[in-house]
């Protein structure tokens, strides 16, 4: 469903599909998503749900995305959403940045 220039929310139903295992909607006009599962068991589990919540967005505010695998930003960049190792440790970068200078 990626570069079709789809405008508007996605349907609430999309992430009910029984089975579904990829969704690309990068390089659309989506102006929001809704709550769609870990998709598992996908061939390329990176790509698995790809969506433009990256920044620098197109938009005024960045399409937010809890679940997408990967993330595209206005300039068509697409990078893996990774847990970071400062959110594998439970903190956020403002925690960190407080707890490192603290010390």
């Amino acid at each position: 469903l990626s570069y079709n220039a789809f405008t508007g929310a996605v349907p609430e139903g999309l992430g009910a599909l029984a089975g579904l295992q990829l969704l690309q909607l990068q390089s659309n006009r989506i102006t929001e998503l809704p709550t769609i599962p870990r998709l598992v068991g996908s061939i390329d589990k990176t790509s698995a749900f790809v969506s433009d919540c990256g920044v620098p967005s197109a938009f005024d505010e960045a399409l937010e995305c809890d679940n997408c695998t990967m993330c595209c930003n206005e300039n068509e960049d697409c990078y893996p959403e990774e847990d970071t190792r400062v959110a594998e440790w439970g903190l956020n970068y403002g925690t960190f940045a407080a707890v490192l200078f603290a010390g």
